[in-house]
């Protein structure tokens, strides 16, 4: 039985901070025969107003080089089987050839793992591209705006096509996968703090409180040209959840207790607001943004 989609999204300024630089982004297609979706949380950075602009630029240019996507496949252009990008060609170049091609009765499961990849493939670049697209918005802007120069935005943005998940990250906005009740990190942050638990110089838990917490490595913008992205593809399964949600929100709400709050509540507009709502009750530190996406059977 096919999957559908449910979403929602909930920005608010916390606490402490008197705008909100933070932009997400929810929107689902989906019929018996046809799902598909994007879904966009951006943290922007620069000083006054910047941020805000900056995060508004790469939800706007990530989402509308999308959109084309979701038609179901029938409408869409033909992706040629063994039409490659440049990533690709570069990484076969150095490759051996095959020794042995394929028997006759192998040809068929050839064939069919050979498409898959090139459609993984195809949506995978197509994300990428919308993100370095709009990291290269993010740069003009600021080159044309003296006020705004080294603006910045860190982006976690899903693309959802039947229940294949592909999912981009630059910086330390973070997307979650809730399956059989539990809630598991599918990006890594690109900050300080994740590098120094990777090294074993800091625990875990030492990261909510670290004074250097907020230093990230990594974003669209901030003056760069370009940006390198980190892809992750997921299978969806009935009964799974996503969550993308800004560090204002993971910094205040613990992971156990996010993990706690979409095992209790299923509506992915109250899990929104319940999430919100604890990060504020915790302190409300930094801007605060999620969106979640629930993956149900029709």
């Amino acid at each position: 039985m096919p999957l559908h989609l449910i979403a929602a999204c909930k920005t608010d300024p916390g606490l402490q901070r008197e705008q909100n630089e933070d932009n997400c982004y929810t929107h689902v297609v989906s019929s018996d025969e046809h799902v598909a979706a994007i879904l966009i949380v951006a943290d922007g950075m620069g000083g006054y107003h910047a941020g805000e602009v900056a995060s508004k630029i790469a939800v706007d240019t990530i989402s509308q080089e999308l959109q084309k996507l979701l038609a179901p496949p029938s409408d869409q252009p033909t992706v040629r089987l063994g039409k490659k990008s440049k990533r690709e060609r570069a990484a076969s170049d150095s490759q051996p050839a095959t020794e042995d091609p394929p028997t006759p009765s192998d040809q068929g499961a050839v064939t069919q793992r050979l498409a898959t990849s090139v459609v993984l493939d195809h949506y995978t670049d197509k994300l990428r591209d919308a993100v370095e697209k709009s990291s290269e918005q993010i740069v003009a802007y600021g080159r044309k705006h003296s006020d705004a120069k080294g603006l910045g935005s860190t982006v976690t943005a899903a693309l959802v096509i039947g229940d294949q998940a592909f999912i981009a990250n630059v910086g330390d906005s973070r997307t979650y996968l809730f399956r059989n009740d539990k809630l598991t990190r599918i990006t890594i942050d690109h900050s300080l703090v994740e590098r120094l638990v990777e090294a074993g110089q800091i625990d875990r838990d030492d990261v909510y409180d670290h004074p250097n917490r907020n230093l990230i490595y990594r974003s669209l913008g901030a003056s760069r040209s370009e940006v390198e992205v980190d892809i992750f593809t997921e299978r969806l399964q009935p009964g799974d959840a996503l969550l993308l949600c800004c560090d204002g929100l993971w910094e205040m709400v613990r992971d156990e207790q996010m993990e706690s709050i979409l095992r209790e509540v299923s509506d992915p507009v109250e899990a929104c607001d319940l999430l919100v709502q604890r990060a504020n009750e915790n302190g409300g530190e930094d801007n605060i943004t999620a969106v979640v996406a629930r993956c149900v059977e029709s």
